[in-house]
């Protein structure tokens, strides 16, 4: 097979650096078989090498990056064990509050263990029930703890009748959902409770003073699974269909 012909009277075009580069990315052992380039190769600038006539301390730059590879793994590693002990610390407190709201002794004490209890043992700054009133039920507070809403209200708060949950950061005070705590939370997680088909719209109100308190993804199914505990118990006690 002829080979191609170079056009007469053309340079041959240059290397660029970045076809060099593409070319040695596909070729990573280049310099394995070529021990003798690493002596003319400038490395990248390190503190304390001589790259004015003296030997170039292609092992000092390769150790220090090893040292700075290293170092950077173990902060990864130690920023992966620290989020793995909160979430553990944290759905052990969610188990906690689970069993709390099981063992209530009454559904009264059901509902008030979820604005109290709840609260103290997920170290959150408030934890509301909320539940659309009647029409001409009177809206507000309850002395059992549940917040009475104008219906529509729950819809509003979540975006929309199909959706779920929602995160908020830098919330105004929201008095209907935290009363007297409102003036703290900076932000929340509203997550619907479908305790029963013949039951009202409601949602679980989660606050907290800080404004990145629900912000890690990760710890969310915990809180989820929280709520689904308080639909499945609060139907046992009202003896609601599904």
């Amino acid at each position: 097979m002829n080979k191609p012909q170079r056009t007469a009277g053309l340079p041959p075009s240059p290397l660029s650096g970045d076809r060099v580069a593409t070319w040695l990315r596909r070729h990573p052992d280049f310099l394995a078989d070529r021990p003798d380039l690493a002596a003319i190769l400038t490395p990248p600038a390190v503190a304390g090498t001589d790259n004015h006539g003296g030997p170039i301390d292609f092992g000092r730059f390769l150790v220090q990056r090893l040292q700075r590879d290293l170092a950077a793994a173990r902060d990864s590693e130690i920023a992966a064990i620290d989020n793995a002990r909160r979430l553990i610390q944290q759905q052990e407190r969610v188990h906690e509050a689970c069993l709390a709201l099981i063992d209530a002794r009454s559904f009264e004490h059901f509902v008030e263990a979820i604005a109290t209890d709840v609260a103290v043992m997920l170290q959150l700054d408030a934890v509301a029930l909320c539940i659309e009133a009647r029409e001409k039920q009177p809206k507000g507070r309850t002395r059992s703890g549940v917040n009475l809403l104008p219906i529509g209200t729950v819809n509003a708060l979540l975006g929309g009748e199909d959706k779920t949950d929602r995160r908020r950061e830098l919330i105004r005070a929201e008095r209907r959902l935290y009363g007297g705590a409102a003036a703290l939370i900076q932000s929340d997680l509203l997550i619907r409770l479908r305790v029963s088909s013949i039951a009202p719209a409601s949602l679980l109100a989660l606050g907290g003073r800080d404004p990145a308190t629900f912000r890690e993804k990760t710890s969310l199914p915990q809180f989820f699974y929280l709520a689904r505990v308080i639909e499945s118990t609060a139907r046992a006690w009202l003896n609601a269909p599904k």
